[in-house]
């Protein structure tokens, strides 16, 4: 008896592990099988510059009907588009910040889809808005306008979406960032922003998966000189300084400086010596492979290098005081030595 019950948990063991391996080989065959694109409708957000901008355009020469949503669609950026895609991309005038935007923005993409499509096969949640600048620094208008255009943005265009989606049982892919994976100084607010955006989207997918909705993350590294996600660099530091106090000026002026000036050098990170001026094409390659795989990954990472790449792998899979440490050690060395402790004169105005 008892070695009829071994032979039998050997065969059970047996197949267990023959049917994981099978079932390993079928999802890999299935995340290699790509989607149609025929004419398939998508909405991007934040197309004015940087991620939105290329990707509309990317998408658009697959064959998708892009609807490009921009903040201002008389912007140059938004312009380039208009000359430089096809017919088929239809600019869409959409500040993710108000109701009313968002709510005709999607009226006018039900009314302009081709003839056919049931609703829309994805939405590429990329507008986005980042302040650097330690928390204590940043004034409340710039805490108030990430929040309002990462989290609460990405929010509005989903609910408004919803109808047009679960029609299509299509796919939200809200573009998060490494900086929703781990806590980096100088972005509190953008952290705090983009680890709500990976906890939105962590329960969205359990919610949305009875209609046949995938819900995706995408998690870029620092392509922030690539896409000019820091063109405000300059202004949104000379509103620090104005509304610091004068004991938090005095107490902070020079690590402030150079904190600023290595953020305007080498991006967010403020680590890289040679920061990446052009987005590489496997950024555009990761977007199309969340788009077309038929059984998507719940998270895409797109690093800048494979380096990059292999660090940030590491840096998620070791014990979380430890990377806090590694990207402790990272911030120090970016910012040259400053003596915090002695004293400083005033400085009234800094600008550039």
């Amino acid at each position: 008896m008892d070695e009829a019950v071994l032979i039998l948990l050997q065969l059970l063991a047996a197949a267990l592990i023959v049917g994981g391996v099978l079932s390993w080989l079928l999802r890999s065959l299935l995340c290699k099988s790509h989607n149609d694109i025929g004419a398939k409708a998508v909405l991007v957000t934040g197309c004015d510059t940087g991620i939105g901008h290329e990707l509309a355009k990317h998408l658009d020469a697959l064959g998708f009907q892009v609807f490009a949503g921009c903040l201002d669609t008389a912007s140059e950026g938004a312009q380039r588009l208009r000359v430089e895609a096809s017919p088929r991309l239809r600019l869409v005038n959409m500040d993710v910040r108000r109701d009313d935007h968002v709510a005709a923005a999607v009226n006018f993409i039900q009314d302009n889809m081709f003839a056919g499509e049931e609703g829309l096969y994805a939405v590429i949640n990329n507008a986005g808005v980042c302040v650097c600048g330690e928390f204590e620094w940043q004034t409340w208008n710039q805490i108030y306008s990430q929040v309002e255009v990462n989290l609460l943005g990405t929010m509005r265009v989903i609910k408004h979406c919803l109808p047009l989606l679960k029609s299509a049982q299509g796919r939200v892919i809200n573009v998060s960032s490494v900086a929703g994976l781990h806590g980096y100084p100088g972005l509190s607010v953008y952290c705090a922003s983009k680890h709500a955006l990976e906890g939105l989207s962590e329960v969205l997918r359990l919610e949305l998966s009875k209609f046949g909705v995938n819900v995706i993350t995408v998690q870029p590294g620092d392509f922030s000189k690539a896409t000019h996600l820091l063109n405000s660099h300059h202004r949104n530091m000379n509103e620090m300084w104005s509304e610091m106090s004068e004991h938090a000026r005095d107490e902070y002026k020079d690590f402030f400086i150079a904190y600023h000036d290595s953020i305007a050098r080498s991006g967010f990170t403020g680590y890289r010596r040679k920061p990446l001026s052009v987005l590489p094409p496997s950024v555009m390659e990761g977007f199309q492979t969340a788009l077309l795989t038929k059984v998507p990954a719940k998270k895409y990472l797109l690093m800048p290098t494979l380096i990059s790449r292999i660090k940030m792998v590491f840096l998620n899979n070791i014990p979380g005081s430890w990377a806090q440490e590694i990207v402790s050690a990272r911030y120090r060395k970016s910012v040259p030595n400053v003596d915090m402790s002695r004293s400083r004169s005033s400085l009234n105005t800094i600008t550039y």
